[in-house]
């Protein structure tokens, strides 16, 4: 499972320059081509939600915990694939139709105003979580909600073109990168959809940091739900708990979050096709067997998908000051993997998120469960004061951002290492070739000495 977040406040705004079309290469691809890709794409789902199904999903009487405790709630990947699947691949199909066709131009255009409507929509969302707590009245609220409306309907008439082109994009960047295979195709190919992604509920002892069960949620869960929720597990089974909102989920095609801005977008629709990419070689392979190497593949797609995501960000006509593959974005920031912050400036969120990491893992090594409890409180507040909204720190906040290594709340080597692996590879698709091929841990440790070997 792969989880994104919207971006924090220094993330380029989400608009596409239309005077820069996307290259006709990765704008036209002919009936031949697409048909194959059909072909192709059938396949991939077919095995891509195998996969899904026996990670994710259970039959009603062998549900885990936290299953249990969410099973109103619970969200349905055969759903969501029966919903999907062949509703994109038939509009893939028809978009090769004459009649159908659709200019780089207009294309362009079609992305800068998905993305305008996605941040006019996010604008109005907060002016209607503002307007109950001040007392609107029931027609000041109704004018609101009939606001949104009219954007999700604009967005939705434009939203498979959207996809079609965003997909062209990192398609483009992929190929450039020598990830295609026989015949110029990707395996899989790049989908998506830009919707409304699904929750996790992530549970963690008390006594130490560490990621047990978990159920994939709902998308609109209330936070009284949420809340009600955690605190069943809490109180019945002595876990740590958290409803998480995911900003992308490497379903087939992917789940990524339709309001976020263009090149977090691109950026978590490439971190999600790395999953379906590296499904089929001996890094995802071995995603399960160690909390290692599930650390290695999250952490792999979040280096390579910012790479991947702002190259086809500057294809798109975006701009970028100082592009170089290992400062992409600056994970001093918020982690773009997912929507728990938008700081301000002045504060050191990595930083200070890292040396809360610490300091509980002191706590609880000392047996200190309610001392660490209580600083995780305190410490959530500090970061709510500095712009970081943040609903719970708890051990389970922790067990679920640790397992991305490169991100501020993990004490994990594995983040610096596989940077490393990245700055030693000669370019993007060596990087991701290379990483690719480790069955373990071990295995990838003894690839980054070969590597730093015929460095010296």
């Amino acid at each position: 499972m792969d989880t994104q977040s919207q971006p924090d406040s220094s993330t380029v705004r989400a608009v596409a320059r239309t005077d820069l079309p996307l290259p006709p290469e990765a704008i036209s691809r002919g009936p031949p081509l697409r048909a194959r890709m059909v072909a192709f794409g059938a396949r991939t789902a077919l095995a891509l939600v195998l996969v899904a199904s026996l990670i994710f999903t259970s039959d009603g009487l062998n549900l885990n915990p936290a299953q249990r405790a969410a099973s109103p709630h619970l969200y349905s990947l055969v759903q969501w694939e029966a919903a999907n699947f062949l509703d994109k691949w038939l509009h893939r199909v028809s978009s090769v139709l004459p009649w159908n066709s659709i200019s780089p131009s207009e294309r362009d255009e079609m992305i800068s105003d998905y993305f305008a409507l996605s941040a006019a929509r996010a604008e109005i969302e907060e002016r209607l979580e503002k307007a109950v707590p001040r007392g609107a009245t029931t027609s000041e609220i109704a004018v609101l909600e009939a606001q949104l409306a009219a954007l999700d309907r604009s967005r939705e008439r434009i939203r498979a073109d959207v996809e079609e082109a965003l997909e062209a994009a990192i398609s483009s960047v992929l190929i450039e990168a020598g990830l295609s295979s026989v015949g110029g195709l990707i395996f899989p190919p790049v989908d998506f959809r830009l919707t409304r992604t699904p929750h996790v509920l992530v549970t963690s002892p008390r006594d130490r940091i560490e990621r047990g069960d978990e159920a994939l949620i709902r998308p609109g869960i209330t936070i009284s739900d949420s809340l009600a929720i955690e605190r069943e597990l809490l109180d019945q089974r002595n876990l740590s708990a958290l409803v998480i909102r995911i900003g992308g989920l490497a379903s087939y095609p992917a789940s990524v979050f339709g309001g976020g801005q263009l090149r977090w977008t691109l950026q978590i629709a490439a971190h999600e096709w790395l999953h379906h990419h590296l499904f089929f070689r001996p890094l995802g392979f071995a995603m399960m067997t160690s909390d290692e190497m599930r650390t290695i593949n999250e952490t792999v797609a979040n280096v390579a998908g910012r790479e991947i995501g702002d190259l086809a960000f500057v294809n798109l006509g975006g701009e970028i000051a100082g592009l170089e593959h290992s400062a992409l974005l600056d994970p001093a920031a918020s982690d773009p993997h997912f929507v728990d912050a938008e700081g301000a400036g002045g504060f050191d969120f990595r930083a200070e998120m890292h040396a809360t990491r610490l300091h509980v893992d002191e706590l609880l090594a000392e047996g200190r469960i309610g001392a660490a409890e209580a600083y995780m409180d305190r410490r959530r507040l500090q970061f709510v004061d500095n712009g970081y909204n943040i609903r719970k720190l708890n051990q389970a906040y922790f067990a679920f951002h640790g397992t991305y290594a490169d991100s501020a709340a993990s004490v994990s080597p594995i983040g610096d290492q596989v940077q490393e692996y990245r700055n030693l590879s000669p370019d993007l698709g060596s990087f991701i070739s290379g990483i690719s091929s480790f069955y373990s841990y071990e295995d990838f440790l003894a690839g980054l000495a070969k590597l730093r070997a015929a460095a010296r």
